[in-house]
């Protein structure tokens, strides 16, 4: 088998460095181009389509590359770190990146199968697919960033993106939920950006190999008030106790599409920071102890919220944020195993949650 897919890897490797920016490149543009065509049910719904079938198919490469050759790095514009700007494509960050382009195409086929669209006879520009695919963007630069700016770039983009899904329609509901959601995500920004500054300050470098490798120079509590900060930033995205009381309040109201895109991804990429800062920047495992009790709390938490529930959505909130601590809790064993199961068991949700 390895005889036969050596010379396709061969023949690949050569490109590496113009695939890797590609899941960003591609739904940039599509999103451009469907803005210019916002009168267009018709030609925004090809670009959409073609956009995200051809990212599935590039992540899919991506994958079969990282799997076989290991870790490939991009340093953007041929500055490297701490200066540059770090891609990073790994095992990890490539089966998220293809697992989420699935779940996206999947959600836009049925949206367009069933006719979705937000533009009327009156107001026919429509919004919906041009950020849709800026939500797409948002997500594959926080898969791909190698450092903690970039991260942060990447939850800004799809932050923005995601108050348009949300508020979709402008009922007074969905404002209000919307408005809920911008200002916790807000918080969560100035949180991340405070924690940029201190890592900065601490250790001289955004780049999350650099910080792991600097890290293990600093002292006991620098590097628990480091990993707190972050947690919260991190943990705001993906819904885990205390920082969870906002998703069964957002989720409920938006759109059915939306609302599958926003439960079933947009909190793994808060998973994935997660994953991503115990992984690369707290690999002695010296806090997996906060971690797990962490993980626990937001296990009961979300259960309990189920049971006392009678809206359906509200209900499947409350379970998300149960499945959430399952997924943190095997980051928090600090084990192959337990990491192995806490991305299968990501993965596994993104799926099924959205369908």
């Amino acid at each position: 088998m390895t005889e036969t897919i050596q010379p396709v890897v061969d023949a690949l490797l050569p490109y590496i460095s113009y695939l890797i920016p590609l899941p960003i490149i591609i739904p940039a543009i599509a999103a451009a181009l469907a803005i210019l065509c916002a009168r267009s049910a018709t030609a925004q719904r090809q670009i959409a389509f073609f956009s995200l079938l051809l990212l599935a198919a590039v992540n899919a490469t991506l994958i079969f590359i990282a799997d076989t050759t290991g870790i490939q790095t991009l340093q953007v514009g041929g500055w490297d770190a701490p200066v540059g700007i770090t891609l990073v494509a790994d095992r990890l960050s490539t089966v998220m990146l293809f697992t989420s382009s699935v779940v996206l195409f999947s959600v836009m086929w049925y949206g367009i199968s069933q006719g979705v669209r937000d533009g009327t006879k009156d107001e026919p520009v429509a919004v919906f697919l041009p950020t849709y695919m800026l939500l797409t963007m948002g997500v594959n630069v926080s898969f791909l960033a190698g450092d903690l700016f970039n991260l942060y770039v990447g939850f800004e983009i799809f932050l923005v993106a995601s108050y348009v899904l949300l508020t979709l329609g402008a009922s007074a509901a969905r404002v209000r939920a919307g408005v809920g959601y911008v200002m916790v995500s807000m918080a969560s920004s100035l949180i991340f950006v405070l924690a940029l500054a201190y890592v900065y300050a601490t250790v001289g470098t955004m780049n999350m190999a650099q910080i792991g490798i600097r890290m293990e120079d600093i002292p006991e509590g620098t590097r628990t008030a480091v990993f707190s900060v972050l947690l919260i930033a991190f943990g705001i995205k993906a819904a885990i106790f205390p920082l969870d009381a906002w998703l069964p309040d957002s989720y409920p109201t938006a759109p059915s599409l939306v609302t599958a895109v926003f439960a079933g991804l947009l909190t793994k990429v808060g998973v994935y920071s997660i994953i991503r800062a115990r992984t690369s920047i707290f690999t002695n495992g010296g806090l997996d102890t906060l971690l797990m009790w962490v993980a626990l709390a937001t296990m009961l938490v979300g259960i309990l919220g189920a049971i006392a529930q009678s809206d359906i959505k509200r209900l499947l909130s409350f379970t998300l944020v149960s499945h959430i601590g399952y997924m943190v809790f095997g980051v928090a064993l600090g084990t192959a195993q337990g990491l192995s199961g806490a991305i299968f068991y990501a993965v596994h949700h993104i799926l099924v949650q959205t369908t």
